[in-house]
C-alpha cells in the first residue's frame, strides 16, 4: 500500500501525459464526396408527334443519322386567346412546329442540309448553344426564308427596346450590303453566314456594334477584333444582354 501511495503522483502524471498526446493528435479531414449531377433525359419525338408534324419520315431519319441523335420535339411559344376571371386576355403555350437533334457537328450538319431543305420548304438552324462543353441543339422547321427563324425564336433585345420586327428590319437593310443566311437564333442572339462578304468587313463590324453593343466583351474588345472574327467565320453574330 505504501508502494502504491509513493508511485501515485507519477502514475497521475503519466496518465495526464498520455491523454494530452491523444488530444494533440491531428484530426484527419475527410475529402468531400464528389457531387453527382443527374441530367434529365431529353424527351424524344413520339410517334404521335411525328404524325402531327407531317414532316417526311425520311427527312427526320436523315437528320437523326447525320447528328447521331434521336429527334426531339421543338415547341414554339404561342399565345392562346382566352379570358379568365383576372382579366387576362391569353396565356402562353407550347406548339409543336418542328423537331430538334443534339450534335457537336453543328456547322457541318447545317451546311450539308440547308440548301436541300430550303427548296423543300424547310429551314435548319442552331436553336441552342452548347458552348463547347455540351452539344448544340439544331432544329428543323417549316419556313421560306431566314427571317422565319427569327420570328419562331422571338429574338428580341428588351434592354435596347428592340422587338423582333425591328431586328428583322435591320437584317433586311444589311442584306443590301452583303447577302447572308441566318444559321442560328435564340431569344437574345442570332448568327449568320455571308453568301457574299461585304466590301469592307470593318465597316460592317461597326454597324454590328452600333446595333448590338454586347457583341463586345471579354473575348472581343475592339471593332478590329470583331472584324477579324467575322472575316474568319465568314459571317456575323448579334447578341444582347
Amino acid at each position: 500500500m505504501a508502494m502504491t501511495s509513493r508511485h501515485l503522483p507519477f502514475i497521475i502524471i503519466l496518465i495526464t501525459a498520455v491523454l494530452a498526446c491523444k488530444a494533440d493528435k491531428p484530426v484527419v479531414q475527410k475529402k468531400p464526396e464528389p457531387a453527382v449531377i443527374v441530367k434529365p433525359k431529353p424527351k424524344l419525338l413520339t410517334a404521335e408527334q411525328r404524325n402531327e408534324l407531317r414532316f417526311p419520315s425520311d427527312l427526320i431519319a436523315q437528320i437523326e443519322l447525320a447528328a447521331g441523335a434521336e429527334a426531339e420535339p421543338f415547341l414554339a411559344t404561342v399565345v392562346i386567346p382566352s379570358e379568365n376571371m383576372k382579366g387576362d386576355q391569353g396565356f402562353e403555350a407550347g406548339k409543336l412546329v418542328g423537331f430538334s437533334v443534339r450534335t457537336k457537328h453543328t456547322e457541318d450538319l447545317i451546311a450539308t442540309y440547308r440548301a436541300g431543305l430550303r427548296v423543300k420548304g424547310f429551314l435548319i438552324f442552331k436553336s441552342q448553344k452548347g458552348y463547347g462543353s455540351l452539344p448544340d441543339i439544331v432544329t428543323v422547321i417549316k419556313g421560306s426564308n431566314s427571317y422565319d427563324i427569327v420570328k419562331i425564336q422571338g429574338t428580341e433585345a428588351p434592354n435596347y427596346h428592340l422587338e423582333t420586327q425591328a431586328i428583322i428590319m435591320w437584317l433586311k437593310e444589311q442584306q443590301q450590303l452583303a447577302p447572308f443566311v441566318i444559321i442560328g437564333a435564340g431569344p437574345d442572339w442570332l448568327e449568320a453566314r455571308f453568301i457574299k462578304p461585304p466590301n469592307s468587313m470593318l465597316t460592317f463590324a461597326k454597324k454590328v456594334i452600333a446595333f448590338a453593343p454586347d457583341v463586345l466583351g471579354r473575348e472581343i474588345q475592339t471593332v478590329d477584333m470583331l472584324s477579324e472574327r467575322m472575316d474568319r467565320m465568314n459571317g456575323f453574330f448579334l447578341v444582347w444582354d
